[in-house]
This record gives C-alpha cells, sequence and structure tokens, in this order.
C-alpha cells in the first residue's frame, strides 16, 4: 500500500508542477510581449554624469570622458576570465537556461523571494542599462526577459563588448577600460599595452562584489578571488593548471591612478559628500558612475571653495590642533542657507586620511558637549515666557540626584550668574540647573522638535544638559539644529540635490520642501542676542568675522574621565553657529580618542580651533561681499559679567565671591571696555 500511496503522491506533484508550468509559461511570454527596450540605450557611449550649483550653471563633471573599447582591443584572457566566472554557458547560443529559470521561479515562489535566478552576462546588462536593482519576482522576469531580446538583437561578441564597457569594477571604475586604468595603469586603447593573466583575473572577479573585493582597500580577499578565477578558467578548459599556478603566484601589483580631470581629483571633499548624500536618497554609486545624469545641487562655488581651502590646505594647518606623532586631527564641517535648507559646503575629512566613499564625518555622531545647551535648555527656557537674559541661575555644585554633580570648567565660578553669563560663559552647572527647572521633557521635547535625535536613556539624565547623549549628534544635524535661529524660528528641510534628471530626459528624483516652525520669532531673535554675546564677549570670540553680525556657541569634550594625567585631554570639540546669510556647523577630533591621540586644552581649548576654522571658511566664503548684521544687537555686556547676577540679588553679596579665574593664555579688552578672555575650557 506505500508503493501507492508514494505513486499518488508523486502524481500529484507532477500535475502541479504541469500546470504551474503551463501557468509560469503563458504569464512569461505575456509579459515578453508587453516589456519594451530601447535598444539604443545600448549602444550610446555613456556620458560622464553632470552636476550643476545652486545658480544652475554646470559646477562638475562625474567621470571621465572616455570613448568605448572595441571588441577587439579587449584583451582575450580578461574576456575568458569574465566568461568562466560570470556565465560558463555564455558562447553557447542560448541566453537562459528555461529549466533553470523554472526551478529558480518556484524556489523564489516558495521563499518569497528573488534571489535565485539565471544571471547571465545578458542578464547583468540589461540590469545595467535598464533596470533599478530590486527583489521582486516582476523585476526578476523583466531582467531575463531583456536579456533574451538583447540577446537576439546583437551577437555575443557585441554584447560582451557592451557588458565589459559598462560594468562597475569598483573605486569609481565604470567598464574594464577605467578599471585596467584605475588599479595597473594600463591604457587599453594602446596596441602595446595590456593585462597580464592575473590583472584580468583580478578584474573578472569584481563584477561580484566590487567593494567587498577592492584590492585597494581588502587585498587578501582580493587576492583570494583572483585565485578562484584562475580556478575557474581552468576548469572550463581556458587555461592549463600549470599556468594557473603561476599566475597565482603573482603579487597583485595594485596602485591607485587617476583618470584626467576626474571629479575627486578636483572636487575630493565634495564629491565623496555628494556621493553619501545621493545614497541615502536612492541614487547609488553605480547610477553616478554610469553617466548620462543631471544633478541639480545647492552647492555654492564660493562656499564649497573656503571649505576646501582649510580642510585640504596645508596653509590652515594651524587652525587644526594635532599631536607630535604627526597624525593630524580629523575634522567635519557643514554650512546651510538658513532661508532655503540648502547645502552650500561641506566638508567630511581632511586631506590626511582621505579616502574616496570613506568615513565621511559630516555623517558620523559624537557628543556635542556644551555647543547643544541653546537647543536643550535656553532657547526653551526663553520660549516659555519665564526666562529672561538676566534671571538669576543657581550655579553652585550640586547632586541633581543619583550622585550625578556636574562641574563647571572653573572651580571659582561665581555660585549664582545672569542666564546671559551661564550661556556666555558655558557653565554647567548653571545649565544643567536650568534644565532641571524648565524640566527635562520639556527641554528634550524641544530638541527633539529641532531635529536632535535623542534615546529613551537621554530623555531620562540631566546630563544631556551638556552634551552627555547615547549616540550624540552630528555637524548635518546640528548646523539644522541651529538654522531656527538664523530664520525667525523656522527650520528648512536641508538638502544638497533638488532634482535628478536621467539620460532620456526623465526626472528620477525631485526634492520637496518642507518648512517647520521650531520656536517663536522672539525666542529665535532673543537667542540670537545671547549667542552674539558669546562671540563678542564670550567663549567664542574667535569666531568674529569683521564688519559681519555672527553668533553661535563652543563645545569641548573632556576625554574619559578618571585616567591619569587626562584632566587636560579632549576628545572632540564644537563650534556652531551662524551670520544673518550662513548657518554652520563644524567639528574637530580623533575618530578614536586615545592616550597616544586626543586633543588638549593648550595652547588653546580647542572649541577656539573649532571656532577659527568657522571664521576662516566664511570670510573666504564672503570676500567681496558687502557685510550684514543682525536686526538686533547683543545684550549689553555688563548684564554678561561673573558678579551681575550679585547687583541683582541680596542673597550673596558680590564682595564674598571673587570674579572666577579664566584659564588662558591671554587677555584682551573687548569693544564694549572689560577685559575678557578669548578662549577657555567649558
Amino acid at each position: 500500500m506505500k508503493w501507492k500511496t508514494t505513486l499518488l503522491i508523486c502524481g500529484g506533484v507532477f500535475v502541479i508542477a504541469a500546470s504551474s508550468a503551463a501557468v509560469f509559461s503563458d504569464w512569461f511570454f505575456r509579459l515578453y510581449q508587453h516589456t519594451p527596450i530601447d535598444l539604443s540605450k545600448l549602444t550610446k557611449t555613456a556620458q560622464p554624469t553632470v552636476v550643476y550649483d545652486t545658480t544652475g550653471a554646470k559646477y562638475m563633471k562625474i567621470g571621465p570622458t572616455l570613448t568605448d573599447l572595441q571588441y577587439h582591443q579587449i584583451p582575450k584572457n580578461l574576456q575568458n576570465a569574465i566568461v568562466a566566472t560570470e556565465d560558463n554557458n555564455y558562447w553557447n547560443g542560448s541566453s537562459v537556461d528555461v529549466r533553470s529559470i523554472f526551478r529558480s521561479f518556484l524556489v523564489d515562489l516558495l521563499h518569497r523571494s528573488a534571489d535565485q535566478g539565471a544571471s547571465t552576462i545578458q542578464d547583468q546588462l540589461a540590469k545595467m542599462v535598464y533596470l533599478n536593482d530590486d527583489k521582486t519576482i516582476s523585476y526578476k522576469l523583466k531582467q531575463i526577459i531583456l536579456g533574451i531580446k538583447i540577446n537576439r538583437a546583437f551577437t555575443k561578441q557585441e554584447i560582451l563588448t557592451m557588458y565589459l564597457n559598462k560594468v562597475f569594477l569598483g573605486e569609481n571604475s565604470d567598464g574594464v577600460d577605467q578599471a585596467a586604468m584605475r588599479y595597473f595603469g594600463v591604457n587599453l586603447k594602446d596596441p602595446s599595452e595590456t593585462l597580464t593573466l592575473d590583472q584580468a583575473a583580478l578584474l573578472a572577479g569584481l563584477p561580484q562584489a566590487p567593494t567587498e573585493y577592492d584590492p585597494l582597500a581588502h587585498p587578501q580577499a582580493a587576492l583570494e578571488r583572483r585565485n578562484q578565477v584562475l580556478l575557474n578558467m581552468v576548469k572550463y578548459g581556458y587555461i592549463s593548471t600549470q599556468v594557473a599556478t603561476i599566475a597565482e603566484k603573482a603579487p597583485l601589483g595594485v596602485k591607485y591612478h587617476a583618470f584626467p580631470d576626474e571629479s575627486w581629483d578636483k572636487y575630493p571633499l565634495f564629491t565623496n559628500f555628494l556621493f553619501d548624500y545621493a545614497a541615502r536618497i536612492g541614487i547609488t554609486s553605480e547610477q553616478l558612475l554610469h553617466g548620462g545624469l543631471k544633478i541639480y545641487t545647492t552647492i555654492n562655488p564660493r562656499v564649497q571653495k573656503a571649505v576646501d581651502t582649510i580642510f585640504w590646505s596645508k596653509n590652515y594647518d594651524h587652525d587644526f590642533p594635532g599631536q607630535p606623532s604627526g597624525t593630524v586631527v580629523q575634522g567635519a564641517a557643514v554650512f546651510l542657507d538658513p532661508k532655503t535648507g540648502g547645502i552650500l559646503g561641506a566638508a567630511g575629512s581632511r586631506k590626511q586620511g582621505f579616502t574616496q566613499l570613506g568615513l565621511d564625518r559630516a555623517y558620523t555622531n559624537s557628543s556635542p558637549g556644551s555647543s547643544i545647551k541653546p537647543i536643550m535648555e535656553y532657547a526653551p527656557a526663553i520660549q516659555s515666557g519665564k526666562w529672561k537674559p538676566s534671571s538669576i541661575l543657581d550655579n553652585s555644585p550640586q547632586d541633581f540626584g543619583g550622585g550625578y554633580i556636574p562641574q563647571n570648567w572653573d572651580a571659582n565660578a561665581p555660585a549664582k550668574v545672569t542666564l546671559q553669563y551661564g550661556l556666555e560663559w558655558s557653565q554647567n552647572v548653571a545649565s544643567v540647573w536650568l534644565l532641571d527647572k524648565i524640566g527635562i521633557a520639556t527641554g528634550t521635547s524641544f530638541a527633539m522638535k529641532d531635529g536632535i535625535a535623542l534615546t529613551k536613556n537621554d530623555r531620562e539624565h540631566l546630563g544631556v544638559a551638556i552634551g552627555g547623549m547615547q549616540y550624540g549628534v552630528n555637524p548635518l544635524e546640528m548646523a539644522q539644529a541651529y538654522e531656527p535661529f538664523d530664520d525667525n524660528g523656522v527650520q528648512m528641510k536641508s538638502h544638497l540635490i533638488t532634482r535628478v534628471v536621467n539620460q532620456s530626459g526623465k526626472t528620477v528624483y525631485q526634492f520637496h520642501s518642507s518648512s517647520k516652525a521650531i520656536m517663536k520669532p522672539t525666542t529665535a531673535t532673543n537667542m540670537t542676542r545671547l549667542m552674539e554675546d558669546v562671540v563678542d564677549y564670550g567663549t567664542g570670540t574667535v569666531a568674529k568675522v569683521p564688519g559681519w553680525g555672527v553668533a553661535g556657541k563652543t563645545g569641548t569634550v573632556q576625554y574619559s574621565p578618571g585616567l591619569t594625567g587626562e584632566s587636560n585631554w579632549v576628545r572632540n570639540a564644537w563650534f556652531d553657529g551662524y551670520t544673518p546669510n550662513i548657518v554652520g556647523s563644524v567639528y574637530i577630533g580623533y575618530d578614536k580618542s586615545s592616550p597616544q591621540y586626543h586633543l588638549t586644552m593648550s595652547p588653546l581649548d580647542p572649541s577656539a580651533n573649532a571656532a577659527k576654522i568657522f571664521k576662516d571658511i566664511v570670510q573666504i566664503a564672503e570676500s567681496g561681499v558687502k557685510p550684514e548684521k543682525f536686526d538686533v544687537g547683543p545684550y549689553p555686556a555688563s548684564q554678561g559679567v561673573a558678579t551681575a547676577a550679585y547687583k541683582k540679588s541680596q542673597a550673596i553679596h558680590p564682595t564674598k565671591r571673587r570674579r572666577p579665574r579664566i584659564k588662558s593664555l591671554k587677555r584682551h579688552t573687548s569693544p564694549r571696555g572689560h577685559k575678557h578672555p578669548s578662549h577657555h575650557r567649558k
């Protein structure tokens, strides 16, 4: 009886499979008939992607202008290596194995995915030219159908040539022509130059995972992949075992070679930032490098040039404090238009340690230190209407609960201070006390509305008042958070790319502007006046730009407490500020602070370096532009001195406590006649 049951089950499976095959076959050929294909896209020589600035003028091109290779210019060993690795049945005459398609279709259907399916060279070419990368069954079928149509329209030699001219091979090289030049300095158009077998095998191993097998970034993985390609060539009869063994012993022999007029050579910082930003809105590196796109951006050439000058030129190394080891401190900066939210200029790295598509510190989070204070407690306090610049804050060290006893940067700080002094001189205890008084929920809600990402843990402890956050912030986030101070309390959504148009003239991405009221206009005005005080008289005096109104706040983050000799060590530093027409965030610090790599308070507080970077960038960017001032100037200097609170309060007599000692190398007289330090720790 068991054999009868088995026979019935097998018969049922056969009937289901047969009926499924019939349904699939009918569906497949209907889809085939209704899937259009523009063959001219395959034969067009790729044009560089063009990037436009905020005025609509051409700013740069992505990728060199290179003509496609002809079939006879492609080394035979490279053709063989690609076929052996990517599609060993390529020369057999059929573009696809129908049984393989049906098998993969059933597997994908059962697993509700599209990971299976024949990936022939025709299929891959179809995906590169016609389709966005996707993981759906209908997408996979369209890819296969387009592959079949390509196979019927062109010879195998033509198809292989088009594929090798378009395939992405890492390090921003699009096609084997660029890849041969990028990694080996070989010009395949020159009849006297060609690829060795081991070089061809290395390139042939890249299409599957260009980043993972990048020989410049991951040499060991690239070596193993290259040798696997050589084994594939032995397996399918292209070379002998002896020849493969010799090639396996060859070193990688790769070295980065620049293309002429390449965007990474002319605009390295902006190009990195553009690629990173584009990926975040769904435009991949491959799409940018395949060419033919028109990218309309908000970049201001004057601002970006100023950013490049400071971050790239050795003439401004003194702006960046560093270690005797010679390893420079890293940094990032983002500048916005406060009226539109458009990104005017950005940098995610300095020249030393710069890597194409490497770490972009404009998006890398770290603690903001005191630069978060205007957002976390001072603006929400002013917004409530219960606090004003002359309000008195308790600045005496105290336990705020759970053993949390924050300290001021100066042990002799006054026990009571005006709100203006608390922000102007970055008093930690007063800031925590103020957040406690307005309510941590009030402060954190305001900050989150302003675009600061806070975790549940952040929203439950008062240390967030002075930058104690689980994940921290990044320069783009801080620039956008300061933007409402410069635009009557309104925040415009930050953006770099406004529109992307493909080679056919179709808009494939469109930015939609949005605005959000973060605070009252009066709050923005009052906070601007307070932060003008910071720059005119307080911790941010180095940020002054002659003739311009400048407002902002410094931030310094201590190295891990408790280590020997670390009382003078700093992890990172910030300056976030603005003029009437530009908002900027500047960050400096080592990627991984350690006893070997850290900042120190001598000769300057590193936040003063960040403030100077801001000043130098703005001064270069605004050269030749008529200076502007804010509608209302700073609050009276007398209200921001150490004794101001005592004159208002009878609780503590002014003579009972001396003016706080400021840790600084120099003092100078301000325009209003009182002495104040130019840099200090906070």
